[in-house]
């Protein structure tokens, strides 16, 4: 890992290095499919319980979501599928993050969804949609005075555990950042978080030093 592609990022901060721990720990479980150290960690993502459960409205800093049907078969044989309803409240965005093992189809059925996704904006309005491959950097973003509904749809090996998160506006643990392209992402995650932060006022400071000359002449010569 390049340290300077991660000025946002606390290296000896417990739950920063817990969360090292935890992605380190499941990418080993993922690429041997040792399928009892998975279970453990979902089980964990979903605080104890053995499953999704459907029609349940779940808080969050950033606004609520549910899981509208949830389809999950064996590890590894692609067939899984999970709906969920998203709601982001005005001037909050979600983490920045990545999955392993699915693709997601994003629905916009009411408010205007501001996305990044590996390294590009994209406006995505009521009745449109917006599709992310697997392993995309990709985050979903309330900037106007409404917020935003999305109907998202995974398809592929789907794990609430598969979660890697890269930064988070809400200050959550991250890991750092390892590439061009997650760096990019950082850099538009920044810069939105600064105009959020001038037009509704936020608890949390964006990090200035991803938006520096410095750091962005860097990230551009990167291979």
């Amino acid at each position: 890992m390049t340290q300077n592609l991660n000025p946002h990022y606390i290296a000896k901060d417990p739950s920063a290095m817990s969360a090292v721990e935890d992605v380190a720990t499941y990418d080993k479980a993922w690429a041997k499919a040792d399928t009892t150290a998975l279970l453990q960690a979902e089980k964990k993502a979903l605080k104890g319980a053995d499953g999704y459960d459907i029609d349940v409205m779940v808080e969050s800093p950033w606004g609520d979501n549910k899981v509208l049907e949830a389809h999950i078969g064996d590890f590894g044989k692609n067939e899984d599928v999970v709906k969920k309803e998203i709601t982001v409240k005005p001037g909050f965005m979600l983490s920045l993050q990545r999955h392993r093992g699915r693709e997601e189809l994003w629905e916009v059925t009411s408010g205007v969804l501001t996305v990044i996704s590996d390294g590009e904006v994209h406006t995505v309005n009521a009745g449109e949609s917006i599709q992310l491959p697997k392993g995309n950097v990709h985050c979903m973003i309330s900037r106007d005075d409404d917020p935003v509904t999305v109907i998202e749809t995974q398809t592929g090996t789907c794990r609430e555990a598969d979660n890697v998160r890269l930064m988070d506006f809400n200050n959550r643990p991250t890991i750092p950042l390892q590439n061009k392209n997650e760096a990019l992402s950082a850099i538009l995650y920044t810069k939105i978080h600064a105009e959020i932060e001038q037009k509704f006022g936020c608890e949390t400071k964006p990090n200035m030093v991803l938006l520096s000359p410095a750091y962005k002449h860097i990230v551009e010569n990167l291979d």
